[in-house]
């Protein structure tokens, strides 16, 4: 598991796991809870959705979580605009790239689930399982444990949006 902050809110990201295209290990990949943004290491999303990152020489106003150093603009194939790094060449994306990726056809179904890391007991689950709260994503066992508020709206928007994509990553 990782530790990284995520490039967009300064929030610690959060550590889940998704089948990748091709046969092989599971692909981890880091998911901020506050602004929705994931975080994809060198390879990561390529092998995740099937697709590539072409860097731009433009930098914006936002730190790579591994170098320290400016983010790039980007561009994944068909034409959804990215930040990648110039040096590990990890790559941001947004909630709204999520949400217009998750609105294309996806390559082809990936096998297997998905995981994440529980923010509350700690153990890796099903994302099935993944509830989104005011502290981050936990299993239905320690959500129901506990009366929490309801998330506020924009929370759920969020999670909404991740849901989508993860099934466009999963091919669904």
């Amino acid at each position: 598991m990782s530790d990284r902050d995520c490039p967009d809110c300064s929030t610690r990201m959060q550590s889940f796991w998704v089948p990748p295209r091709q046969a092989g290990p599971e692909v981890e990949l880091d998911r901020c809870n506050d602004c929705g943004g994931v975080w994809f290491d060198a390879g990561e999303l390529a092998a995740a959705s099937g697709r590539a990152v072409t860097l731009k020489r433009e930098e914006t106003d936002r730190l790579c979580p591994a170098c320290d150093l400016p983010l790039h603009d980007g561009e994944l194939s068909g034409g959804v605009e990215v930040e990648t790094c110039a040096k590990c060449r990890g790559t941001f994306l947004e909630a709204r790239d999520m949400a217009a990726l998750s609105k294309r056809t996806p390559a082809k179904k990936a096998p297997g689930g998905t995981g994440f890391v529980c923010d509350a007991c700690g153990e890796r689950k099903p994302f099935s399982q993944a509830q989104a709260t005011l502290t981050g994503l936990e299993c239905e066992g320690c959500v129901s444990a506990k009366v929490a508020p309801p998330a506020p709206p924009e929370k759920a928007e969020a999670a909404s949006v991740f849901g989508k994509f993860v099934g466009w990553l999963r091919g669904e």
